[in-house]
């Protein structure tokens, strides 16, 4: 039963591939230990898995004085944790699914002679796996990644991200209102700000367009208590929770959902058929959330809009367009039937399998 280490973390769509990872692994009787971050939202979604986990001292890569000798101080602590984990589990091969802990683990296991297999989920890659790529035998990329030789694979899902039941039983397993639409929004695992603001804003303004909806609300670690207060303003009906890792029920009983660009999400959406408003994070300065939600764009399945970061812009902008999918049930067939056109496959299997080729025959 060989043994294998899957790190990644930094946000929750690092850590949400490792576990699905994990759990195709298991399935074929291999033992996997994840390494996150030391961050609070890699902890929680680890917690709430089987899987031995252990969080490694990494820091994100800075170019300020204080900020490079920190990454570099946080990369070698990093590194030494990875190696005492190979040599104590005898660890067969180690697989970095993204964010600053990727480099400092892919490093370390090529100093043991440890095969390794680096995964990438946004175009263009981000600067950690650029770095993390010097180290790694193997990259598997979801999507096109031009400067190295990937394979291309679907992306990998957990288990609870995937619906697995009716929407009435999904709803009914939230504390939703069966009869009701639901709206889901979600700004991923540490929630959206911008987006907080935007749906209870909405719900006030127009709350006659609501009158058959429900919204369930993901905002956030820390920042449920802001958006319920804010959803006071309405007399919309709501269930606002901090973070959840049974996304699968929240897609299942979500007839539209307006949600961040991340990788991790996209394949959620794509996987689960939920016709989507997407609003890519407006810090990244290579906009590589839009990239990922653009081929569902191009199929119809979702709208992309701008977050502009003012409410009242984004009012008009986004705002506009939440309002006419919730009034238009044919479009939002239109877009679900858009997202059913292929059948869609969990990567998960698909890595799990060069995994335990790369462990058979590492020169492959």
């Amino acid at each position: 039963m060989p043994n294998v280490l899957i790190a990644g973390g930094g946000s929750g769509g690092h850590v949400a591939p490792a576990i699905a990872i994990a759990q195709a692994l298991k399935v074929r009787e291999c033992d996997a230990i994840i390494a996150h971050s030391t961050r609070a939202i890699d902890r929680k979604m680890v917690d709430e898995t089987a899987f031995q986990a252990t969080a490694l001292s990494a820091k994100p890569l800075s170019l300020s004085p204080l900020g490079f000798a920190q990454f570099c101080c946080g990369f070698l602590r990093a590194a030494r944790q990875t190696k005492s984990l190979i040599r104590e589990h005898k660890l067969k091969c180690v697989v970095a699914t993204g964010g600053f802990v990727a480099a400092p683990a892919l490093w370390a296991a090529s100093r043991l002679n440890v095969p390794t297999i680096l995964m990438n989920f946004d175009t263009p890659a981000g600067k950690a796996n650029k770095l993390a790529s010097r180290w790694t035998d193997t990259v598997l990329s979801t999507v096109a990644w031009d400067e190295v030789d990937a394979t291309i694979v679907p992306p990998p899902l957990r288990a609870c991200s995937i619906s697995t039941h009716d929407q009435r039983t999904n709803n009914i397993a939230l504390g939703l209102d069966p009869k009701k639409m639901t709206l889901l929004v979600t700004g991923a695992s540490q929630g959206a700000g911008t987006i907080n603001d935007l749906i209870p804003a909405l719900a006030s303004a127009a709350p006659n367009v609501f009158l058959n909806w429900q919204i369930l609300h993901l905002a956030g670690e820390g920042k449920a208590h802001s958006v319920e207060k804010a959803y006071q303003q309405s007399a919309v009906a709501h269930l606002v929770l901090p973070f959840t890792n049974e996304m699968g029920r929240c897609w299942g009983a979500a007839d539209l959902a307006v949600t961040r660009g991340g990788a991790n999400t996209i394949a959620e959406i794509a996987f689960n058929a939920v016709p989507s408003v997407v609003l890519p994070y407006p810090y990244h300065d290579d906009d590589h959330q839009r990239s990922n939600a653009e081929p569902l764009a191009a199929l119809g399945g979702v709208v992309i809009e701008t977050d502009y970061k003012a409410l009242d812009t984004n009012i008009r902008g986004a705002g506009r367009t939440i309002l006419s999918l919730l009034r238009d049930h044919h479009q939002r067939f239109e877009m679900q039937q858009a997202l059913t056109f292929e059948a869609p496959i969990n990567g998960a299997s698909v890595i799990a399998d060069a995994v335990l080729s790369a462990i058979e025959d590492p020169l492959t």
